[in-house]
C-alpha cells in the first residue's frame, strides 16, 4: 500500500501521523480504547468510510523534526498506523457475559472508555461468528462461544506462524526454528491482545506450556551445622569492637626500627617559608 503523512489532532495535542493511503477520510476519528490484555488506554485511528481501525504507536524523541512538503516541523512525536482486528478488542467485552444473547450495542459498553460503542460498526455478523454465536438479526445478537473463540486465536496463531516462516524470521535464534518453538512464539505475539484467562487456554489448546519469565530470587545461604560463629568481642567497660592487630611487611618492620630523632618531617619541606 501506498502510505502518506498527515498531521491530526489527538487530546495531547498535535502529532505527525503515518497511516495507510485507505484511511485518508475527513470523519475519521481518533479513539481512546482498553487494551484487551493489560487494560491500560491505547489510541486508535478510526476510518468510518472503510471500517477500518489502526492503532497507533507514538515514537517519542527527546530532539526530533520533519520535513512535510516544503515545511520543517519540530518537537512533534511520530505515531505510526498499524491494523487492528477489532475482534481482540471485542472479545474481553464478550466473554464478560456468556450466558445469554444479547445485542453487541448493549455489550460494548465502557464508561471509562465511551468510544468503544464505535467498535459495533467495524464488524460484521459473519466476523462475529467466528467467537459468538449469532441469531439472524440486523441488531447483531450474539452470545460468546469459548470453544469457536480458541478456534479463531489458535487459527491467528498458524497465520503468524506461517508469515515467519514464508519472511525466514527467526527472532532470537542463528538457526532455524522448530515447529514447536515457531508455535511457542507465534502464540506469544497472538496473547499480546487477549486477556490472561483465554492466553493460558490458547496455550493448553495448543499443547504449549506457559514459561513465567519472572526473575528468581537468588537462594538464602544454607547454615553449616559445624560452621564457627563470627562474633566479634567487645571490652566489658565501653562496649567497644576490640581492634585488630595489623600486620607489618618486612620491610615496613626496618622503616619502623629506624631512629627519626632529630631527623625533619617530609611535611616540613612543603610548609610555607
Amino acid at each position: 500500500k501506498q502510505w502518506y503523512q498527515r498531521r491530526v489532532a489527538i487530546t495531547a495535542g498535535d502529532a505527525m501521523v503515518l497511516l495507510p493511503d485507505d484511511m485518508c477520510n475527513a470523519d475519521a476519528k481518533v479513539l481512546k480504547l482498553k487494551h484487551p490484555k493489560n487494560g491500560e488506554t491505547i489510541v486508535a485511528y478510526y476510518n468510518p468510510a472503510t471500517k477500518a481501525l489502526n492503532e497507533l504507536f507514538c515514537m517519542k524523541e527527546k530532539y526530533v523534526s520533519w520535513f512535510v512538503n516544503d515545511s520543517v516541523i519540530g518537537n512533534t512525536p511520530l505515531s505510526i498506523g498499524t491494523p487492528l482486528d477489532p475482534l481482540f478488542m471485542i472479545l474481553p467485552y464478550l466473554a464478560q457475559n456468556p450466558t445469554k444473547f444479547c445485542p453487541l450495542d448493549q455489550i460494548l459498553v465502557d464508561e471509562k472508555y465511551p468510544s468503544v460503542m464505535y467498535l459495533e460498526d467495524t464488524v460484521s455478523e459473519e466476523q462475529l461468528s467466528c467467537v459468538a454465536d449469532v441469531k439472524p438479526s440486523s441488531d447483531k445478537i450474539i452470545k460468546f462461544n469459548k470453544a469457536k473463540a480458541l478456534d479463531w486465536l489458535s487459527s491467528k496463531t498458524t497465520t503468524v506462524i506461517s508469515e515467519m516462516k514464508r519472511s525466514d524470521i527467526t527472532p532470537g535464534f542463528n538457526s532455524a526454528l522448530s515447529h514447536e518453538e515457531y508455535t511457542r512464539y507465534a502464540c506469544g505475539i497472538v496473547c499480546d491482545y487477549v486477556p490472561p484467562t483465554m492466553s493460558s487456554d490458547l496455550h493448553e489448546r495448543l499443547g504449549i506450556e506457559v514459561i513465567s519469565y519472572e526473575e528468581e530470587k537468588p537462594a538464602k545461604r544454607p547454615k553449616l551445622n559445624n560452621a564457627p560463629k563470627e562474633t566479634v568481642k567487645t571490652t566489658a567497660s565501653k562496649g567497644k569492637a576490640k581492634p585488630v592487630p595489623v600486620k607489618l611487611t618486612k620491610g615496613q618492620k626496618q622503616l619502623a626500627s629506624i631512629n627519626t630523632k632529630g631527623m625533619k618531617s617530609m611535611s616540613s619541606f612543603f610548609s610555607k617559608k
